[in-house]
Formats: C-alpha cells, sequence, structure tokens
C-alpha cells in the first residue's frame, strides 16, 4: 500500500462502511436509502471526514440490479454514476460515494483493466479503486460478525482501522457510528510499524 496517501496525523478524512447484502440493498426504498445516507453524513461530518464510501457485505448482483441500486440512490441525491458506483455531495461537501460492487477481486479486476495498456503502479491502482475518493480509508466500519471479513474488501484493510458493529443495515444510526469513530480516534495507528 502506499503510504504517502495516508495521514499520519491520526485525522479522520475517509471512512469506509460495509454494510447491508446485495439482496437487502435491492429491497431498500429510495426513501430509506435517504435516511441511512443523511445518518451516516451526519455522523461523519463533524469529525472532518472529507470521503464517506458504502460498500456493501456480501452478495452478487448483475447489471440490471447494479442499475436498480443505483438509480434509487440518485432519484432521492441527485448524484453522478460512474460504472458501479453513485458519487453524491452531502452536507458540508462531504462526498459520499455508493459502490455496488460486493466482490473485492472483482473490483481490482475492473480496476486493472480501466488502466488498460498504462503500466500499473500502486498509486493509480490505489487512484482507480478509490476513486473519486483521495486516499485509502482511515476507518472500515463493518456492520456485521467480527469473525468475519466481508468479501467485498480487499484493497481497503492494509493501513485502515477496522470497527465491526454487529448491527443490521438499516439499523445503524448516528450513535453506532460515533461509537466507531470514538473507537478509532483512541486507536495507537503505527500503519504496519512498531513501538521503537
Amino acid at each position: 500500500m502506499v503510504k504517502t496517501s495516508r495521514d499520519t496525523t491520526g485525522d479522520l478524512a475517509h471512512v469506509l462502511v460495509c454494510a447491508g447484502t446485495i439482496a437487502e440493498w435491492l429491497e431498500t426504498t429510495p426513501n430509506e436509502w435517504k435516511l441511512q445516507i443523511d445518518a451516516l453524513v451526519k455522523s461523519v461530518g463533524g469529525v472532518g471526514v472529507r470521503w464517506l464510501s458504502i460498500y456493501p457485505y456480501s452478495g452478487h448482483a448483475n447489471a440490471t440490479e447494479r442499475s436498480v441500486i443505483c438509480n434509487s440512490i440518485i432519484s432521492v441525491f441527485g448524484g453522478q454514476r460512474s460504472g458501479d458506483r453513485v458519487s453524491v455531495i452531502g452536507e458540508q461537501g462531504l462526498m459520499v460515494v455508493v459502490d455496488t460492487c460486493a466482490d473485492g477481486q472483482e473490483r481490482f479486476v475492473n480496476a486493472v483493466a480501466q488502466l488498460g495498456s498504462q503500466e500499473i503502479d500502486e498509486d493509480k491502482l490505489a487512484a482507480t479503486l478509490l476513486a473519486p475518493a483521495s486516499g485509502e480509508p482511515d476507518l472500515v466500519l463493518i456492520l456485521g460478525s467480527p469473525t468475519q471479513v466481508p468479501e467485498s474488501l480487499m484493497w481497503e484493510l492494509a493501513y485502515s482501522e477496522l470497527v465491526f458493529l454487529n448491527v443490521p443495515w438499516l439499523r445503524c444510526d448516528v450513535e453506532h457510528i460515533q461509537m466507531a469513530i470514538d473507537d478509532f480516534q483512541r486507536r495507537d495507528r503505527r500503519f504496519g510499524g512498531v513501538d521503537s
């Protein structure tokens, strides 16, 4: 992973929430998307977060199902679709990126394909995987069992702090997110290093 893209001061610039299955996302109404994304934005907005990414925990969606999810989000937020992602601007300019791909390997393969024949290095790959976010997540909040890492995560695990909350997708609220942020802020982040 590219350490130069990391902020080592302890600031929280990018939060990734990994929650819900594709099946749950397909059942999420536009109004539920609005309530959930608004709650997430409100939760992270006061601590300097500039990027909020949301990935499904697991499942598989075909192109039609991904379009249904993207269109549901766009119907209440506007925003812009790019491939499997929808990007919207939340309160205070916070960028929200909802990625409908629940398979980290698929996301990785798609990023490599996007780069085409150009020379691939770690910085280019990271930028493509995380676009439009400008850096890797500082905090990955996983709504699910702490005994299993979701298949949707792969690249995001190198320098990110993980916090698990065993809370269903649509039951996660401001209080849950703030508990995760409090947990993050108490940690001593060494980015793979050891105490000297």
